[in-house]
């Protein structure tokens, strides 16, 4: 179980504090809803983070606030987005609200809700929305904190979590095929060899089986079908480039020495959620 501590998040994510609570929530909105695959969103998508879903029969959006002041500060910007939010969606009737700070408690003995929350919500009412609060208490749930313990800790610990691991497998493999060229500049056009049957023969056979070996003649371009063959499939499959002289080790974990205390079991639970294609593709 992972502690929620804001002063880390502060921290780690000094300058960019909102985009990465936008981030954290999309993760824990997907997760709740089922969503593995992801959600389809617009660049600057106004008034919720992404386009709504439907569950359940109501049409939910969501959208995450980081406030630097109290909720009733920012009052004005939440109206806002609900206003916004219903424009550009009419079909929306629920927003989910990820804020990392509290309501206070009403000084009026007689309700517990303050006269700002009330407001905001009356004010989502008059569209037709009813809004469902994720404050700070939530981020604290045995919901973030245990099921969704590995993203915590990217957010709210200082030490490296398996998200900056991966991370940083994911710059290892671009940073070796960054010198690879897979077409020719000549006189300023580009010129490409057409490898697509091999690419699609590539595929099948990872569909069939775990191990594939590319051989060839030094030169002939095994290295450029390589990385032809991760631009195919980075969106989707795990897939990750070593250089041989990384496999000089006596066992698998030593291939994850240089990015902390992680070892290949960390690897394949970051990795257990189903992915379109089967297997992990590693080259040399």
């Amino acid at each position: 179980m992972q502690e929620i501590n804001w002063n880390n998040f502060a921290a780690k994510f000094n300058g960019k504090e909102q985009s990465s609570f936008e981030w954290l929530c999309y993760l824990l909105f997907c997760d709740e809803f089922d969503k593995l695959t992801g959600m389809f969103r617009y660049k600057n998508q106004a008034g919720i983070e992404t386009e709504p879903i439907e569950h359940d029969g109501r049409v939910i959006g969501f959208q995450a606030k980081y406030f630097e002041t109290n909720i009733s500060s920012n009052k004005g910007k939440i109206k806002d987005a609900i206003k916004t939010a219903k424009v550009r969606n009419p079909a929306l009737d629920k927003i989910l609200f990820y804020i990392n700070r509290e309501f206070s408690e009403s000084s009026n003995k007689e309700q517990k809700d303050p006269k700002y929350k009330i407001e905001i919500e009356e004010y989502a009412s008059a569209f037709g929305i009813e809004i469902e609060w994720r404050s700070k208490s939530f981020f604290e749930s045995s919901f973030v904190c245990d099921r969704n313990a590995t993203i915590a800790k990217h957010f709210f610990s200082l030490e490296k979590s398996n998200v900056d691991f991966i991370g940083e497998l994911i710059e290892h493999t671009e940073s070796v095929l960054a010198p690879i060229h897979s077409n020719i500049q000549f006189k300023g056009t580009g010129i490409k060899i057409d490898r697509s049957q091999t690419l699609e023969e590539l595929r099948a056979k990872f569909d069939e089986c775990s191990l594939v070996i590319l051989t060839g003649e030094a030169g002939v371009g095994k290295t450029a079908i390589v990385k032809d063959y991760y631009d195919l499939l980075r969106e989707t499959t795990p897939f990750f480039v070593f250089k041989a002289i990384e496999f000089n080790i006596t066992n698998i974990n030593g291939l994850f020495t240089n990015y902390g205390s992680f070892v290949f079991r960390d690897f394949i639970e970051e990795h257990q959620v189903p992915c379109p294609h089967k297997g992990y593709h590693f080259s040399s």
